[in-house]
């Protein structure tokens, strides 16, 4: 459970990321900052608000189009994004040759929404076999090779989003819950998460990316891990973000 002194007021939140109060609010509400609720007052993590000042830092242009994001993933990840046109194509590439990986937070946060929930042991077995759900996060990261050890982390995946409603709507999921287990992201795009010859896992470069958005030291290590174990299999592959060449 948050430390109460780890919880910062909206006000005080919105004061540390020089944004209005009204974005701090949008901000919880897209899963981009955690926050809990008590009694009538809103009250953001003060972790996740540092996290979006030190890690998530704006820079020029706007992030990806969630179609865009998801063909840049795919696309790195070896597949073929057949909804990305050729003169996309070629933007994409363009865009991974300049885009630092930073960067990749803010880039790519049109991806999807994410959602951090407490799921009972039971239903969060069958989420990881589920076919309208991938594994993410430092699980997936050690399946593709990167050294990055889960431990005691929660539990990643990207689920479909109507998958996502029946959860909820069923309660195998709590969205208000003051100690949540499990992370969970709907894509933006739908039919992403498993393309041909995938497994039950989420496309590497965007396990790459949920490892970014985390921010701490061993989680980008192990992207930039990932990032270049994919540039080793892939032959001719551009570097990106500096990783690649």
């Amino acid at each position: 459970m948050v430390d109460s002194a780890d919880l910062l007021p909206v006000a005080r939140a919105a004061q540390v990321l020089d944004i209005s109060r009204e974005r701090v609010r949008e901000l919880v509400h897209g899963g981009k900052l955690d926050a809990i609720r008590i009694g009538r007052e809103l009250l953001v993590d003060a972790r996740s608000v540092e996290h979006r000042k030190s890690v998530v830092k704006p820079v020029a242009g706007r992030p990806l189009s969630g179609r865009m994001a998801w063909g840049f993933l795919w696309s790195l990840s070896g597949h073929r994004p057949q909804w990305i046109s050729p003169s996309e194509r070629v933007r994409l590439k363009r865009y991974a040759r300049e885009r630092e990986l930073a960067h990749w937070p803010r880039s790519l946060s049109g991806r999807a929404r994410v959602h951090r929930v407490r799921m009972l042991p039971g239903p969060l077995a069958r989420l990881r076999e589920d076919p309208h759900a991938v594994v993410s996060g430092p699980v997936a990261a050690g399946h593709y090779g990167a050294d990055l050890m889960a431990g005691g982390a929660d539990e990643e995946f990207y689920v479909d989003a109507a998958r996502f409603d029946e959860l909820a709507r069923s309660r195998r999921l709590r969205l208000d819950s003051a100690a949540p287990n499990v992370v969970i992201r709907i894509p933006a795009l739908h039919g992403v998460l498993r393309p041909p010859g995938s497994d039950g896992h989420a496309v590497a470069a965007a396990v790459a990316a949920d490892l970014l958005d985390a921010g701490d030291e061993r989680s980008v290590l192990a992207a930039q891990q990932l990032l270049t174990r994919l540039g080793e299999v892939r032959s001719g592959a551009a570097k990106v973000g500096g990783v690649w060449k």
